[in-house]
């Protein structure tokens, strides 16, 4: 990370155009440099907000706002900024040159966006000789973007509008990790929360793990033709093999050693037809599943390996020789569109970048705080959304997920919010045939931006 000399506090306008559904919108770009405090009160860091604001828009300054960032917990706002719903996106089609073009699927027609690099991140970097330490943490990140939500709010007169948390994989964590930094620092709540490839904890452990995997793992096996497909799509596919996960493999798990040999093997023929692994690779690990052996497997009689993040990419094996979790072959690092990122934010947006953009810090990953005593598998934060439902019940809540994303499971998400009491018909559930980045496709992209403008337009409502 590059320490900054101060805490500044820049703010940077300029003005743009677009057109989003036939329709022209004027819009202002609004760049601004938020000082953070550690929990001494000294200003440990400063964080960069990239903003849009239709000018002349309906609803004015009732107009919703969505306060948008990326996972990792190092990851920058970059991939839902400048490849999902800023009004500019960058394109990369094979074989040509990743170009900057204006995104027919940015969500600033129906709300002002404001997409937020957390410390450490973008050019959000700690504040040289102040200790910046606990903001690499749950509670302590989450208290540094809260702050940043409410700072944006009230210097941009937006106080009186519906406003709403956006995230992104870790993202969808510290999502829930605001809400009970805002109970706890009596800030607002806001009125919607949009969870995409939920990272929230409650789905780890014995049985669980491997009945939230399975479907998951069925579909990746689907998309591959690696199983008979028995004419079904990948949804229906996916439902059926939840199913299965659900009721008798399950019952099987539970059972343990105390589960017949016969009926051991007909759960392990089961396994077999639907993710296409060898029946007897089942019965040898007692019918658990192993993330790395089904990538490494399901498509080893061709030398490939699936990825993680999205089952659908491969690489051969014999290239597959770096350490987890770089060893994805669907993980990019964001080197091959930094330039044109950079470029962008300066030359179009004016604000001149006082380092290099970290579109990814996996530094931050490694010595992330989970508390005391926690790890990632053990951290809860459905907790967070329960209390904060109890106090504004008309908070609406939105998840997305992927078919094909191994790492965080689309049943898994699913699983934890059903059993921390919320029902599905309380929240808008939606999946696509995607991976764990569901905007990287076109098509679903196209879809999660048609789903995404009817939640937004519901907020305050």
């Amino acid at each position: 990370m590059v320490e900054r000399d101060t805490a500044s506090d820049k703010r940077i306008v300029t003005r743009h155009e677009t057109r989003i559904a036939g329709r022209k919108i004027a819009y202002e770009a609004i760049v601004t440099e938020t000082p953070v405090t550690n929990e001494a009160g000294e200003k440990a860091a400063v964080v960069v907000t990239y903003a849009y604001v239709a000018k002349n828009a309906p609803g004015g300054a009732r107009r919703p706002v969505l306060f948008v960032f990326n996972g990792g917990p190092g990851a920058s706002s970059s991939p839902l900024h400048m490849s999902a719903f800023g009004p500019v996106r960058i394109v990369e089609q094979e074989g040509r040159k990743a170009s900057l073009a204006k995104n027919p699927h940015s969500l600033l027609d129906v709300a002002d966006l404001v997409f937020i690099d957390p410390p450490g991140t973008g050019t959000s970097m700690p504040v040289k000789g102040v200790d910046a330490t606990g903001l690499f943490s749950v509670e302590g990140d989450a208290r540094a973007v809260a702050q940043v939500v409410q700072t944006w709010r009230e210097a941009n007169g937006r106080t009186d509008a519906p406003f709403a948390l956006v995230g992104e994989s870790y993202g969808t964590a510290r999502a829930l990790a605001m809400l009970g930094a805002e109970r706890k620092h009596d800030l607002p709540l806001p009125d919607g929360v949009a969870l995409l490839s939920l990272a929230i904890g409650d789905n780890t452990g014995p049985v669980i793990s491997e009945v939230t995997l399975l479907p998951t793992l069925a579909a990746v096996a689907w998309y591959h033709g690696a199983i008979d497909r028995q004419g079904l799509s990948v949804a229906d596919y996916f439902e059926k093999a939840r199913t299965f996960a659900e009721g008798d493999y399950a019952k099987a798990l539970i059972a343990g050693a105390a589960l017949p040999a016969s009926e051991r093997a007909r759960i392990a023929q089961r396994m077999s037809d639907l993710l296409g692994l060898p029946s007897e690779s089942f019965e040898k690990t007692g019918l658990q599943l192993d993330r790395q052996a089904f990538m490494l497997g399901l498509l080893a009689d061709k030398g490939l390996r699936t990825g993680q993040l999205d089952g659908r990419a491969t690489r051969l094996i014999s290239q597959s020789n770096m350490h987890p979790p770089f060893d994805d072959p669907s993980m990019t690092l964001g080197g091959e569109t930094g330039t044109l990122l950079s470029d962008y934010i300066t030359r179009d947006l004016g604000y001149a970048l006082p380092s290099t953009y970290r579109t990814l810090n996996l530094g931050i990953n490694f010595k992330w705080g989970w508390g005391r005593g926690q790890v990632y598998s053990t951290a809860r934060f459905t907790p967070y959304l329960v209390d904060a439902l109890a106090q504004k019940p008309g908070l609406k809540l939105m998840t997305v997920g992927g078919y094909y994303d191994i790492t965080t499971p689309l049943a898994a998400g699913q699983f934890a919010l059903d059993h921390a009491g919320l029902a599905p018909q309380d929240r808008t559930v939606k999946a696509y045939a995607a991976g764990h980045s569901v905007f990287e496709d076109e098509a679903e992209l196209a879809k999660l931006s048609a789903d995404m403008r009817v939640w937004a337009a519901s907020l305050g409502k």
